[in-house]
């Protein structure tokens, strides 16, 4: 799949959007994870859509004002903010923002602010830290370019999948096979809970 027909890319992601991020990581022969010190940042949090890509500063947001206008409907910011945790790119304006703009959340390899906030909006973020240090906003930023992530290299289209494990980054072309093979693992996962249960039930 080069870029894909549309629908197929979202009916990709729907059935993805029904799988573990675990399960998922293994479909892609376990190198794909991001790095673990990037998590979620309220329980519950999940974020399953394409990449929007933003390569900003250490510390400063402007970039990431910009792009939650730019990004389409469903796409979640990834933003390589250098691992900066000293000041908060994200908080509960942005957050907001994004929602109202129909965006399917933040991940961030830099650190966010107003936790509570968020997660009261419902708004996926995931991050490297949280700090109520404000941001600068005088640039330089990049839109729409490859970007390391926790390790990863992300490019604009690829496809995020986050929940309370963690991170995996799916590059757009090898979506299909990913998907029919995450479906698979978790398919064999569910017999052999079955057959454990059957196997401790005559116990």
């Amino acid at each position: 799949m080069s870029g894909g027909d549309h629908d197929e890319i979202e009916d990709l992601i729907e059935r993805l959007g029904r799988l573990p991020v675990a399960n998922v990581g293994d479909a892609m022969e376990r190198i794909s994870a991001v790095d673990s010190g990037i998590r979620p940042m309220w329980r519950g949090a999940r974020v399953v859509a394409r990449a929007y890509t933003v390569l900003t500063r250490s510390g400063d947001n402007q970039g990431i004002h910009e792009a939650i206008d730019l990004a389409a409907p469903g796409e979640v910011l990834v933003v390589n903010g250098f691992a900066d945790t000293s000041r908060a790119l994200v908080g509960e304006l942005l957050a907001g923002r994004a929602r109202a703009n129909g965006l399917a959340g933040f991940v961030i390899d830099g650190a966010v602010r107003d936790v509570d906030e968020i997660e009261s909006l419902g708004v996926a973020v995931f991050a490297r830290a949280v700090t109520p240090a404000g941001p600068y906003k005088m640039g330089p930023h990049r839109q729409q370019v490859p970007v390391a992530l926790g390790g990863q290299c992300v490019m604009p289209g690829d496809v995020v999948v986050g929940d309370a494990d963690g991170l995996v980054v799916i590059p757009i072309a090898q979506l299909g096979e990913t998907v029919l093979a995450a479906e698979q693992i978790q398919a064999n996962e569910v017999a052999k809970k079955a057959l454990t249960a059957q196997r401790m039930n005559r116990e």
